[in-house]
């Protein structure tokens, strides 16, 4: 991984939601840390358990909200996810929050060092109207996230 410090070029492939570009251009993958901490587990409960990421830089350059498929690193493992960055307004939330939920993955993250690899966009956020319509998109979006990681 390189540090995220990058040209004006670089930032408007990240403020477009372009990571292959940005990727392309960087020779690496735009990244973030953080420490996991506790949320309200909504994730779980829908059946996404995610891993909601108290970043350490608070002025990072961060994508536009939405959905990315990524890759996470704890621990010096690897895993596919999806991560989503926004304010998650089908659930009326107001703060702007990344979570990640890792695929095949069901260990205790809490406390741990997250490092999110933005890959590729996969949508923009959008609200639902009910939770059912949700769930529905997270699958798909989980299986697009699949693709791209493939």
């Amino acid at each position: 991984m390189k540090p995220n410090n990058f040209s004006e070029v670089a930032k408007v492939a990240i403020s477009e939601g372009n990571m292959q570009l940005f990727n392309k251009l960087t020779g690496g993958f735009y990244w973030i840390k953080g420490i996991v901490v506790h949320g309200n587990h909504l994730g779980r409960k829908l059946g996404f358990p995610t891993a909601n990421l108290k970043m350490f830089d608070n002025n990072l350059f961060l994508p536009p909200y939405g959905v990315y498929a990524v890759y996470a690193v704890v621990e010096r493992r690897a895993f596919k996810g999806m991560a989503n960055a926004g304010i998650r307004p089908t659930v009326d939330g107001k703060t702007m929050n990344v979570e990640i939920n890792l695929f095949d993955f069901s260990e205790d993250l809490y406390g741990k060092i997250l490092v999110v690899q933005f890959i590729d966009r996969i949508r923009d956020e959008k609200k639902f109207k009910n939770l059912d319509e949700l769930v529905i998109q997270i699958r798909e979006d989980k299986r697009q996230a699949l693709c791209l990681l493939a």
